[in-house]
């Protein structure tokens, strides 16, 4: 899967860095662009394309209805604000969703998921399908689709795979930022899962085969948010 391409345009930094951090989050994502005014927005949109546009609307006239307008018909545009009145019209210029503020990250992931409608398919992942890992004095390659999960071994790793576990000299922060974010998520302090090995789960735990993983309060909404991405939905 290609990673997408996200532009917030909100005036409020406080609240564009909010949404910079849930978009982050997501592992379909690019670090997004963010700006603060609308003729700051025309001018990246002149310089760059983007995948999805996220839009602050708290008033009417130039500064927001006239932006949207000026987006290409293909770009998704999800539209966040404080008062419910700009709702129709925005809807009447095409927007995917109109998300009131404050919202939660659960909340953000159903609109993204109307806006782009991602899913997660097999050999999605951009790159190269490997990486090397630094074990005791020689690195190693473990292709993505060995590695199970990760765990966290003091200022080590050990990378479950293959019917078999190797130490590598990482720490699980280091590896959570290393692996392709499409494809393997943090569950947990000590853990980082490959997401098309889970088998199951529940509200505290994750099964990878045999293996249960436990699920951290911490990473249970972000976790949440990514089934409603996939198109799953937890009864747990």
């Amino acid at each position: 899967m290609n990673l997408q391409k996200c532009l917030i345009v909100d005036d409020s930094a406080k609240a564009g860095t909010e949404l910079r951090d849930y978009i982050t989050q997501l592992p379909f994502f690019l670090p997004p662009d963010v700006c603060h005014s609308v003729t700051e927005a025309l001018g990246l949109l002149r310089q760059k394309s983007y995948n999805l546009v996220c839009l602050d609307m708290h008033r009417p006239g130039l500064n927001g209805f006239d932006l949207i307008g000026s987006f290409s018909k293909h770009v998704p545009v999800i539209v966040t604000s404080t008062n419910a009145e700009y709702a129709v019209d925005s809807f009447d210029l095409g927007i995917v969703d109109y998300v009131l503020k404050p919202f939660t990250f659960l909340r953000f992931t159903r609109a993204i998921n109307r806006a782009l409608s991602v899913r997660l398919t097999p050999g999605s992942q951009t790159g190269y399908p490997f990486i090397f890992l630094k074990t005791g004095h020689t690195f190693q390659r473990f292709d993505y689709t060995d590695i199970d999960y990760v765990q966290a071994y003091g200022i080590y790793c050990k990378i479950a795979g293959q019917q078999k576990v190797v130490a590598v000299n990482d720490t699980i922060s280091n590896l959570e930022n290393v692996l392709p974010r499409q494809q393997f998520l943090r569950v947990h302090k000590s853990y980082i899962v490959n997401l098309s090995k889970i088998t199951s789960y529940s509200y505290r735990s994750i099964s990878v085969g045999s293996h249960q993983i436990p699920l951290g309060a911490a990473y249970r909404e972000r976790f949440q948010g990514f089934l409603g991405l996939l198109g799953k939905k937890s009864d747990a």
